[in-house]
């Protein structure tokens, strides 16, 4: 009980009063004698419980401090007179060893070499009462040589009634593991953003920059602190705001990469072209948080392929262009032709070729020279191309004074119609012809075929058949024109 002594050597102390009150007169002295006794007693009884108090507390303490130790989850080792008194089950684990191989040893022991000193000025620290740092890093070997990166705290303690260093370790190898990867990653990162000729850049959702590189500068001529936060809108080619806005839109969605080309305003006015490779970065609602962008300037690339473009489709003209007289030539004739063909054919559609021969050319081209002969081959192929008005209509030299015109959909009558503004319009350019023939000028002789095309059909059919009527033509009278039936053909 708590009141035990007291309450004891206070009743002890009343009855041995009593028990002289009966051999000894009462007077005064002998009930301030008798007081007295009993205050002393009760003072006697306090110091008595006092001691039972505190060797209690002290044992319970000393009880609760052995499960802390013993059932800690952390590793501890208690340090008592320069050597481990104590290791829990957890040390043994984090260093591989036994208890009984680590008890009696210097903590040295289990600590490298170079971190020797940082241990020994901290338990010099707590012996002299100094208040140690909250945490210190240093390594320790475990027995199968793994080296361990450690974290300490410590403090002092009694153990077994007398004074002990507690230490308390944490493994957070692989925590420095992940932030000395984490640190090389950021130092990679930052290296590259900082040195690649590319401009990286973050934009937030709403179209602004968070981040861009250091190349801005030599790409863009701006300085970074001149467009972080600035709107990327802001210096895009008015032409590619819709198709910038609509990948945005499409990555707030579910858009996660886009490639494409655009251009960009540089600080003078000027505009380049930059390919963007863009991808989104998410947060784990699936919820757009930003977007980074990689982005490479191709103004060179692009007028080079411009250039390129150009050169081929030169290329093609005038392999496709006759070199005399300007217009097609005999081999885009054979593509053209087939492709007139087969599109007629799908939609059964009629196809009306016109073929044109220069009446008497031979003789006008020796008489006149060549020379002439060569201008007037031209001026009569210009004319036969101007005279044709729709887009699809095709005119080519077919080879020597012969010239074929092609009239995908066009029925009959249509080609009949064509023929005769042909013939027209070549007289029309008044071309002297050599005096001893009976014609005065220039004139063409035609013969004009129509089919409708299918599959009993191919296009030599149509070519041969106006190759004929131009024969029968020429053979019947010059400058004129000779049709097919195409009706019992078709």
């Amino acid at each position: 009980m708590k009141y035990t002594g007291r309450i004891t050597l206070f009743f002890l102390s009343i009855i041995v009063s009593l028990i002289e009150s009966f051999s000894e007169i009462t007077t005064l002295w002998s009930i301030l004698e008798a007081s007295s006794f009993a205050a002393i007693a009760f003072l006697l009884g306090w110091v008595y419980d006092k001691a039972i108090y505190y060797k209690n507390k002290a044992e319970i303490s000393e009880g609760r401090l052995w499960d802390v130790l013993k059932l800690s989850p952390e590793p501890i080792i208690v340090y008592q007179d320069e050597k481990i008194v104590f290791v829990n089950e957890r040390f043994e684990q984090l260093i591989q060893s036994s208890s009984t191989e680590i008890i009696g040893k210097s903590i040295l022991h289990c600590v490298l070499p170079e971190y020797h000193p940082i241990v020994k000025k901290r338990l010099q620290d707590i012996s002299e009462g100094k208040k140690s740092p909250d945490r210190a890093q240093l390594k320790m070997n475990t027995t199968l040589n793994q080296v361990l990166d450690i974290e300490i705290s410590s403090s002092q303690i009694v153990y077994n009634n007398k004074p002990a260093v507690e230490v308390f370790l944490r493994d957070v190898t692989e925590r420095n593991c992940l932030e000395e990867e984490l640190r090389k990653n950021e130092e990679l990162y930052r290296f590259i953003t900082e040195n690649t000729t590319d401009l990286i850049s973050y934009i937030n959702p709403n179209g602004c920059y968070g981040y861009i590189s250091p190349s801005c500068k030599c790409m863009l001529d701006f300085n970074q602190e001149e467009l972080i936060g600035r709107n990327l809108y802001e210096y895009l080619h008015p032409e590619e705001i819709d198709k910038v806005t609509t990948l945005i839109s499409e990555a707030d969605s579910d858009l996660d990469f886009a490639s494409f080309s655009h251009r960009i305003r540089k600080k003078d006015g000027t505009f380049i072209w930059i390919e963007t490779n863009a991808r989104t970065i998410r947060r784990s609602s699936r919820k757009l948080e930003g977007i980074v962008a990689v982005s490479r300037d191709i103004t060179e690339r692009i007028e080079k392929e411009k250039k390129l473009q150009e050169t081929n489709a030169l290329l093609r003209f005038i392999s496709n262009t006759d070199g005399l007289t300007g217009i097609a030539n005999r081999r885009f004739f054979d593509e053209r032709v087939q492709e007139d063909w087969n599109r007629t054919k799908r939609n059964s559609m009629p196809f009306s070729a016109i073929m044109i021969d220069i009446d008497y050319f031979k003789k006008y081209n020796d008489y006149n020279g060549h020379q002439a002969g060569d201008e007037c081959l031209r001026r009569i192929a210009k004319t036969l191309k101007d005279t044709l008005k729709r887009p699809g209509d095709f005119a080519a030299r077919y080879g020597g004074e012969e010239f074929v015109i092609l009239l995908p959909e066009t029925d009959e009558q249509g080609a009949a119609h064509v023929a005769a503004m042909l013939q027209a319009n070549v007289i029309k350019l008044n071309i002297p012809y050599i005096p001893q023939e009976h014609e005065p000028v220039v004139s063409i002789s035609i013969g004009c075929a129509t089919l409708i095309p299918n599959e009993k059909l191919i296009r030599e059919d149509l070519i041969k058949l106006a190759d004929e009527k131009l024969y029968q033509a020429k053979e019947s009278r010059l400058n004129e024109f000779a049709f097919n039936q195409f009706s019992h053909l078709a």
